[in-house]
This record gives C-alpha cells, sequence and structure tokens, in this order.
C-alpha cells in the first residue's frame, strides 16, 4: 500500500468517526430544514403578492443561508477529529501501524474536509431543488458549482481552527468550546470594531468567513435586492484571509503531532 492509499484510507475512517457523531448529523439536518422552511416562508410571501423581485436569483439566498451552518458543522468535525483518539486511545494503535504521521495528519485533514464538502455539496443540491420547485426558473445556475466551491473555501478558517486546537489540546470539549468562542466572539465584535474602525478590521475571521461566498457571487451576478454591487479588493483581500489562517492553523496542528513524543492526551 503506498502513501496515497494509506491517506485514502484514513480519510475514510474519518468518515466514519464524524458521521458517527449526532451533533453532526443533527446539524446536517437542521440546516436542510433551515433551508425548507425558509423557501417556504418566502413562497408564501410571493403567493400574496409581497414578493415580486429577485425571485429568479432566490436560490443564491437559499444556498448561503443553509452555508451559514457549515460553519458549525466544521467546528464540530474538526475539534474531535484529532482529540477523540487520544482521548479513546486510538491514536497508540493507528500511529504504531507502518503509517507516517504526516499520512496520518493529512488523511484526518482532507477526510474532514471532504465530508464538509459533501454536506455543503447536499445544501447546494437541495436550496436549488426547492428554488426551482417553489418558484420556477432560476438565473446564474451555472455558478452553482462555483458558490458550492466558495463556502467549502471559506469553511476552511473554522475547520483549521478547531483541528488545531484538537491537536494542541488534546480534548475534543475544550477544542470545540474554544473554537466556538473564537466564532461568536468574533460575530459580536466584528461589527462593532468595523463601526469604529472601518474595513481596517477585516482580518477578524468571521468577516472573511461569512462573506467570501457573497463576495464571489457578486461579483459574477448583480442585482437589485439580492447582491450588491461587486467589490474585487475586497473579495481578494477576503480570499487571503481565509488561505492565510488556514495554512498557519494547519501548520500549528501538524507541527505539534510531528514534534510530539507522545501520542496521549495532553495534562
Amino acid at each position: 500500500m503506498d502513501a496515497l492509499q494509506r491517506v485514502a484510507v484514513i480519510a475514510g475512517y474519518e468518515w466514519r468517526r464524524a458521521l458517527a457523531k449526532k451533533k453532526v448529523l443533527a446539524l446536517i439536518i437542521l440546516s436542510v430544514a433551515f433551508q425548507t422552511l425558509t423557501l417556504v416562508g418566502e413562497h408564501e410571501l410571493f403567493v400574496e403578492g409581497y414578493l415580486t423581485n429577485g425571485t429568479s436569483l432566490v436560490w443564491i439566498t437559499s444556498v448561503l443561508e443553509g452555508g451559514l451552518f457549515v460553519q458549525l458543522i466544521a467546528i464540530i468535525v474538526g475539534g474531535g477529529s484529532m482529540s477523540e483518539e487520544y482521548e479513546h486511545g486510538t491514536a497508540d494503535i493507528l500511529l504504531s501501524k507502518p503509517i507516517k504521521r504526516v499520512e496520518y495528519v493529512s488523511g484526518k485533514f482532507l477526510g474532514g474536509l471532504s465530508l464538509l464538502a459533501m454536506v455543503e455539496a447536499l445544501i447546494t443540491f437541495v436550496g436549488v431543488t426547492l428554488s426551482l420547485g417553489f418558484f420556477g426558473a432560476q438565473s446564474g445556475l451555472q455558478f452553482a458549482p462555483i458558490m458550492f466551491l466558495a463556502i467549502v473555501y471559506s469553511s476552511l478558517i473554522f475547520f483549521c481552527l478547531s483541528f488545531m486546537f484538537s491537536e494542541v489540546f488534546r480534548g475534543t470539549t475544550l477544542a470545540i468550546l474554544l473554537a466556538f468562542a473564537v466564532l461568536f466572539a468574533s460575530l459580536i465584535m466584528s461589527p462593532i470594531l468595523t463601526f469604529l474602525y472601518g474595513n481596517s478590521t477585516r482580518a477578524i475571521p468571521t468577516w472573511a468567513a461569512t462573506n467570501f461566498p457573497s463576495l464571489v457571487m457578486s461579483e459574477l451576478i448583480t442585482a437589485p435586492n439580492v447582491l450588491p454591487a461587486g467589490d474585487l479588493g475586497a473579495l481578494a483581500q477576503a480570499s487571503l484571509i481565509i488561505a492565510v489562517y488556514a495554512i498557519v492553523f494547519t501548520i500549528i496542528a501538524a507541527y505539534r503531532l510531528l514534534k510530539s513524543d507522545v501520542t496521549k492526551k495532553a495534562t
């Protein structure tokens, strides 16, 4: 078995481990339910005549709204990825096999990330399908794959953050709580700091994570009441911020694993 096969085996194992967690499945169901209920409400407004503009692009708002749950799923998947192996004692078993640590961490990372991609593919499919069913023909559906990739990319910040916490602290609850704390603190502080200091606060993690998909779509489709005018500078900045955070967090997690002499949970 070569290196790529070993990474693929670990990635498949990560899928099974993550999907066995009821919290992940619950959030997936909740995201789809939220999309459905939102579109049902918008359809009722449309039937009553209160919603008349932008219905041909309602799929965009539906997919973006469902994508909000991806950040939460990313934290839970990443937060237990490494730490649960230490807590259950399986890290010693896995790392005693003929597999290099870099293959192990790569498989765990790619497994979690590919699971997130699957969830977002489901959210995109549901959003597009329900929009077609409730509102008829939709415009710009050729950009649906790009929106899917944009939301997956935007989830990297909090997935990598919780993945790093999971390896550094080797405690699932602590890793998830810390990642949630960063998420909610950023959401609370971002509008306040933006009001006080303007665009200089864009480095806050949630700004790039929440705005990148809509910035991408605003460059492709600009329509009144649906998307604001495009801002190519903001898009480039958001893309760079996501990349920097993701790379830094991943390097720290990998360094912690590669340089660690023990596989037991940190005390």
